[in-house]
This record gives C-alpha cells, sequence and structure tokens, in this order.
C-alpha cells in the first residue's frame, strides 16, 4: 500500500492547509467535501463545525439537487457547492464524506478512491461482499483510506461497556440478546422509498449500529441462523409533502436470528420495521459474573447498567466523560488523526466488510433455511482510551 496522503511536515503547509498543534505534534486538517445533502448531512456538518473543527474543516458540498446542497453551503458557512462530479475533480480536498442513498454507496465510494480521495462512507459500504472487496482492492491500490459508518461505538456508552466487559466486571462473555424494533421510516420521513429497497431495510439499515458495537466489545461474528418475512408488502407514507403514497416493499422488514461469536458466546437479535415498541433492552451481555445493559447504539447517549453476582440491584457506570459529546463525525475526526499518525483507523473498512459480510448472511440463511458460517473477520477497534491522541472532543 502506498503512504497515506495528508501526511503533516513540521514546517509551515505548503498547500494552504491550516495546521492544529497538539501535545507537541501537528496534523493538518482534513479538507472534507460532503456528497449528498439529505436528511443526514445536517448531523455531520453540524458536528464538523461544533466538535470536531480541531481535525477537519468542510469546503465542498455536492448533491444531484444544486438547491440542496445550496442550502447546507447557506447554512454552514461552507465554501463551494459542486456537482458530484465537480467535487470528484476537486484538487483541494483531502476526504470525501459519502452521504448518497445505500444503492450508490459503491459506485461513489469507489469513484472518489480513483479521483484520490480518502472516503468516509454512511453505512453500508456496499449492497454486496463483491461490491465491498471491489473497495477494499481499490482503497489497497490507491494508497488511500475507507472509513464506513456507524461510529457510534465511539461514543460514551459503548466505550464505557467495551471499558467494564474488557476490564472483566462481568467476567467472560457467554451471551448477548440484542433487538432493533421500529414502527418504519415512513412515519417520519417523505422520501422513504429507498429504506425498503435492495440495498436497505432494517438489516442493512439499522444492523450496523449493532453490529459495530457487539464487534467492538466482544468479538468478530462466526456463524449466524435466521427467518426473515416480509410483513406488509405494501407501505403508506404518512407525511407531507408525500403522504399517502405508497410503497412498494422488496425486502424482508422482520428479521430474527442466532449468530456465534468468534470468541465462542451466542446471540439472539431481532431486527423489525413492523414494531409498535418493546421493554426490552437494546442490548444486553450476558457474563459469567454478571450482566450489562446498553442503550441504543444508534445513539452516543444513554446509561449502562451492571448488576454482578450476589447483587440484586442494578448500577448505572460512570461513563467516559470525554467523549459524551460525540456524534456523527467521531469516525471521521478518528480517520484524520490515525492517517497523521499511521495507525489503523477504528470504523474501518475491514469492520466495514466483516459486518456486511454478516448481514447479508442473516438474508442467506432466512431464504436457505440452512446456518451460514461468516468466511470474514476483522479486528476488534481499539478502545478510545488507548491512545494518547484520542480525546477527541475538547
Amino acid at each position: 500500500m502506498k503512504p497515506d496522503r495528508c501526511r503533516a511536515s513540521s514546517g509551515e503547509p505548503a498547500d494552504g492547509q491550516a495546521i492544529y498543534k497538539q501535545e507537541g505534534w501537528h496534523v493538518k486538517k482534513l479538507r472534507i467535501g460532503i456528497l449528498g445533502c439529505g436528511a443526514i448531512s445536517g448531523h455531520y456538518l453540524r458536528s464538523a463545525r461544533d466538535v470536531f473543527s480541531d481535525t477537519q474543516v468542510v469546503t465542498a458540498c455536492a448533491d444531484l439537487v444544486r438547491e440542496k446542497a445550496a442550502g447546507a453551503a447557506r447554512e454552514y458557512g461552507i465554501a463551494k457547492v459542486q456537482t458530484p462530479e465537480e467535487m470528484l475533480d476537486d484538487p483541494d480536498l483531502d476526504l470525501i464524506v459519502n452521504l448518497t442513498v445505500p444503492q450508490v454507496h459503491e459506485e461513489l465510494t469507489l469513484a472518489c478512491l480513483t479521483h484520490g480521495k480518502h472516503v468516509y462512507s454512511e453505512k453500508p459500504i456496499a449492497m454486496t461482499r463483491e461490491g465491498a472487496q471491489k473497495i477494499r482492492n481499490a482503497a489497497d491500490r490507491f494508497g488511500l483510506r475507507v472509513g464506513c459508518a456507524p461510529d457510534s461505538f465511539l461514543g460514551a456508552p459503548l466505550q464505557t461497556a467495551k471499558k467494564v466487559v474488557e476490564s472483566g466486571w462481568i467476567g467472560e462473555p457467554v451471551g448477548v440478546s440484542a433487538i432493533c424494533a421500529m414502527r418504519g421510516n415512513e412515519y417520519w420521513r417523505p422520501d422513504a422509498n429507498f429504506f425498503y429497497q435492495k440495498g436497505a431495510g432494517p438489516m442493512l439499515d439499522m444492523a450496523p449500529y449493532y453490529f459495530n458495537a457487539l464487534i467492538s466489545i466482544i468479538s468478530p461474528f462466526k456463524s449466524v441462523t435466521a427467518q426473515a418475512r416480509i410483513t406488509y408488502p405494501q407501505r403508506t407514507i404518512k407525511v407531507a409533502p408525500r403522504r399517502g403514497e405508497v410503497i412498494q416493499v422488496e425486502v424482508p422488514t422482520f428479521v430474527s436470528g442466532v449468530f456465534e461469536f468468534a470468541n465462542g458466546a451466542i446471540g439472539t437479535f431481532i431486527n423489525s420495521f413492523d414494531i409498535w415498541k418493546t421493554k426490552s433492552a437494546c442490548i444486553e451481555i450476558y457474563g459469567e459474573k454478571g450482566t450489562l445493559v446498553l442503550p441504543d447504539p444508534n445513539q452516543y447517549i444513554g446509561e449502562v447498567l451492571i448488576s454482578r453476582y450476589g447483587d440484586g440491584e442494578w448500577h448505572a457506570c460512570p461513563q467516559f466523560n470525554e467523549y459524551t459529546k460525540y456524534m456523527r463525525g467521531a469516525g471521521i475526526a478518528d480517520m484524520a488523526r490515525a492517517i497523521e499518525l499511521g495507525v489503523p483507523h477504528r470504523a474501518s473498512l475491514e469492520m466495514a466488510y466483516h459486518v456486511t459480510d454478516t448481514m447479508l448472511a442473516f438474508e442467506e440463511s432466512a431464504t436457505e433455511g440452512v446456518k451460514k458460517q461468516i468466511s470474514s473477520t476483522c479486528a476488534k477497534p481499539a478502545g478510545s482510551w488507548e491512545r494518547e491522541d484520542t480525546i477527541l472532543w475538547k
């Protein structure tokens, strides 16, 4: 692999990039372009401006609908409004954040790499294993980094849970129960169509939050067995301006399965767009010496509760307050520092490939009626407390 681009020098920047000095070392701010200015883009733009401005500066935004890009530029003070083609050709961008719909993640991530840009993509990294592997090959060929959402596993609750488990407070994990219960995006998004098309559904849209968290805290996955169904072949959008429009459902909306971790633990997972409400915890981890209850892994806040043997009460774990203001974009900030130091970034392409492999195995197991072995693996991302440079929030 070629050396990472954007390495900082000890002198003045030759290309006009800002330099941020911290604890005796210098890091160039990554010059970022936002590709796709839909609903999620505001979260990234706010965090880049308000939380992670020491590592990144958004200098351009692009969308097929130019008015969306122009609106984002006005709201967040972005200098350049571009077409996607102009963004790919922009020599003053180091990294492109791919916030387009899942169906084109692969195509556009490959285009960014071909044009010499690092990429951070919304999940999923691709709709197929073959697509994800093409991205891996291209990243290697061009010596560039690819990161992938979600990065919520870097937030205070999930980093706290990781530290609790790795410190042995509940002993060796032996089992997991997880549930993602939703009623469907058509109740709040007028553009809900793509959530029910190939490349989305509850598995490819929501499972990454859970799988990234579980890989980080426990281990990669080894095998899955699943059942799935399309509960309602049609959905109706509930909000203006498309209220009453009917959506054709192409993907299962209720998925239930059992998975085995590489460390031997066993877990259950329910993932659905068909559930009105539940009282079940989003994630419970059962260990030899106790149980840990985790909040919604799609969020960056919430209590982590522990009950150990001999204690009938639940106790809230003290959390890593350094990470309480994390939000979408923490993975990009971690990438910027990792590029500078020449170390692995945590929201890695390898983990994104493994998560994609596992999600597809759920669907294949349900379709074929067989247990599926997971052929890929990945390293557990390091805890955010393990490197001196990783207090990302200031």
